[in-house]
């Protein structure tokens, strides 16, 4: 490679297309004129092209692996049209010219602006530069939002519409949406089978004993793909189209939009945003099924037909509960009970509930209550319920988020005893009633929290829920069955979390069908396994001196110098042959002998390199160790910094597969 690099950079969006001269051979043209008259001998000029892509962010293939160069040392000099060329975005656009290039010693070179940063030694172009760069970005924002009033105008007059079809309708020839007929029946037995009060996961078994073939593998048939449809259905996927008004012939749009300009991320439009067409298309539902579908969702899920009705024994007990007069001998953390059997107030727990809620009035996750919970020392609530019977044992004060939230939405907290939350059938499992049907007592026990502070955390809950794209918990993004590979779904609804199977659920044969882990259990188990293999890795009797690798960076400098020095000779005995110094036969000897000293030093230079990297695993897996025993490390730390993916088998077999392999070995 020459010593002196020049890259050239062009870039063509859509919306510059339409003039010539910002054409990409316009732009060749002027950056080979200037770099022509730059006047660098020898200098290797290296063309970088981004064609169709905006200057708004930095997410272009060609600007992207010019940088890559720019990072390893190999580009000294950067040319472009202009500083709109080279990004829209002033704060991106500065960083770079401001701090990378100066750091690296790269000259940036703007044409059509005059500008060289060689000129602005102490500086980089001053008010003028930072102006241009405003106004570019003004430029580009005033584009987007001219654009996107176009659009709405268009989609608001039913003329603009994007995307693809939903499941259930094709494209004509003039773009607008017509039934699909065998994927709007199937459409049609969905919300038959929801208005016949069958849930999701109901409707998900009946698809799957039909064959009904999913969304995508209907369309990889229709476009000829040779597969054998699974017809595994997803619940989330059904509930989506069970709330999608589009069925009804209005076509909506405008959910989402860019969170600024040039981003990839969406955020989500408030419902009184979008724009929503009636009778654009054929309709599939009617407007009346689809509303009484509507109702039924929203309503407490009813007793369904699998559910056995809840007995006259239990029947008998209603009229005490409404009362109060028959009261669960469990109370909640926070309360105790008085020789009377009525709740008070337990002052060393109630001041901890206190404190949950004080700090999710202060905008605090559950998983950062729990940590907080954590780093005070206080027991979880079995543990200290398991302190107050005595119990001789050594609380580990690990809170759960679950444990956190199910107090913050325990409204017994303010004086409300609630009961008749379930059912029992003659010893048969438990049953959950509707909320509508459980019996409340106000002010039936001392409050802990005021109504008003209750109230406020429910607000701050419910905008907190709405916002959250997912769930996080210990093994978030950790956990996927065994069998299948599936990513496991977390279900902490009720009572017992659990982490469960749902890719196999309809397929009775599958070996992971309904597969269903305790959540508790596994998280335990996982946080045991963790600690345990930080012991033995820091229990190795080589652990001072990570094995004592000889490797050094004196001799792999070494070993490197030789190789270098045996090529060079290598070299010189070629061009004696050439020469007519030496002969043929005497060349290839010597050649063959300098091929194999050279052969022999990049061995060992492998192995010294192998060495130190073994080395620096060592050390990597004894600092995830100390991390793991720590008294300060959160469990979620532990588990991002360690573990890779949790893989769980039937019988609650699980395998662990760790990111640092020196860690699994234990040295």
């Amino acid at each position: 490679m020459n010593e002196y690099v020049i890259a050239k950079y062009i870039r063509l969006s859509r919306d510059d297309a339409a003039s010539d001269s910002l054409s990409i051979p316009h732009q060749r043209l002027l950056l080979d004129r200037h770099i022509d008259e730059l006047d660098i001998p020898g200098a290797e000029v290296l063309e970088f092209v981004d064609n169709g892509y905006t200057g708004t962010n930095l997410d272009r293939p060609g600007f992207q692996e010019m940088i890559d160069l720019v990072r390893c040392g190999r580009v000294n000099c950067i040319v472009t049209k202009d500083f709109s060329r080279f990004a829209r975005n002033e704060m991106e656009s500065g960083y770079y010219i401001e701090q990378v290039f100066p750091l690296y010693r790269i000259r940036f070179i703007a044409v059509s602006d005059g500008f060289d940063s060689r000129d602005h030694k102490d500086g980089t172009g001053g008010i003028d530069v930072a102006f241009k760069f405003l106004m570019h970005e003004y430029y580009s924002k005033d584009l987007a939002k001219k654009i996107k009033t176009a659009k709405r105008v268009l989609m608001e007059n039913g003329e603009h519409i994007v995307g693809g079809a939903v499941h259930g309708y094709r494209k004509n020839d003039k773009g607008k949406w017509e039934p699909d007929p065998e994927a709007a029946e199937t459409i049609r037995i969905i919300f038959q089978l929801a208005l016949e009060g069958f849930s999701t996961s109901q409707i998900r078994d009946k698809l799957f004993e039909a064959r009904y073939p999913t969304p995508s593998e209907y369309e990889a048939t229709k476009r000829g793909k040779d597969i054998v449809p699974k017809c595994m259905w997803a619940t989330k996927q059904l509930y989506r189209i069970l709330i999608n008004e589009q069925y009804t012939g209005s076509y909506v749009s405008g959910k989402q939009e860019s969170s600024r300009i040039g981003s990839k991320s969406l955020i989500v439009n408030d419902r009184s945003e979008w724009i929503i067409i009636p009778d654009s298309h054929p309709a599939i539902v009617s407007k009346e099924d689809f509303a009484k579908v509507q109702d039924m969702l929203k309503r407490p899920k009813e007793l369904s037909p699998n559910k056995p009705a809840q007995s006259k024994v239990s029947r008998s007990c209603q009229t005490r509960i409404t009362n109060g007069e028959r009261k669960s001998c469990a109370v909640p953390y926070g309360y105790a009970i008085d020789e009377s059997g009525d709740w008070i107030v337990a002052e060393l727990t109630a001041s901890v509930v206190r404190a949950i809620f004080n700090m999710a009035l202060h905008g605090l996750s559950t998983m950062a209550i729990s940590d907080k919970l954590y780093e005070a020392g206080h027991p979880t609530p079995s543990e200290q319920f398991k302190l107050n019977k005595g119990c001789d044992i050594r609380p580990t004060n690990r809170w759960m988020p679950q444990a956190v939230r199910d107090i913050l939405k325990d409204e017994q907290y303010i004086g409300t005893y609630i009961a008749g939350k379930t059912y029992q059938i003659a010893g048969n499992k438990k049953y959950h009633k509707p909320k509508s049907e459980w019996v409340r007592i106000p002010d039936k026990h001392p409050a802990i929290i005021d109504k008003e502070v209750f109230e406020q955390v429910q607000a701050i809950r419910a905008v907190s829920r709405k916002n959250m794209n997912r769930r996080e918990y210990l093994l978030s993004g950790k956990t996927a069955c065994g069998c299948c590979g599936f990513a496991l779904s977390y279900n902490d609804y009720n009572v017992n979390r659990t982490y469960r199977c749902m890719k196999t659920h309809a397929d009775p044969a599958a070996e992971c069908h309904k597969m269903k882990v305790s959540a508790d259990s596994l998280e335990n188990a996982v946080m045991i396994i963790i600690r345990k293999q930080a012991e033995v890795v820091l229990g190795s009797e080589d652990l001072s001196e990570f094995r004592k690798a000889k490797a050094g960076a004196r001799q792999m400098d070494d070993c490197e110098r030789q190789i270098n020095q045996l090529a060079e000779q290598r070299q010189q005995c070629y061009e004696r042959f050439l020469t007519g110094e030496i002969s043929r036969d005497t060349f290839q000897l010597l050649k063959a002998d300098y091929t194999a000293q050279i052969d022999r030093l990049n061995t060992q230079l492998a192995l010294l390199k192998q060495a130190e990297r073994d080395k620096e695993a060592d050390k990597k897996a004894v600092t995830a160790a100390k991390s793991a025993l720590s008294e300060t490390a959160t469990p979620r730390d532990v588990v991002n910094a360690l573990v890779e993916k949790v893989l769980v088998f039937p019988g609650n077999h699980i395998e662990i597969h760790w990111k640092f392999v020196n860690f699994a070995a234990g040295l």
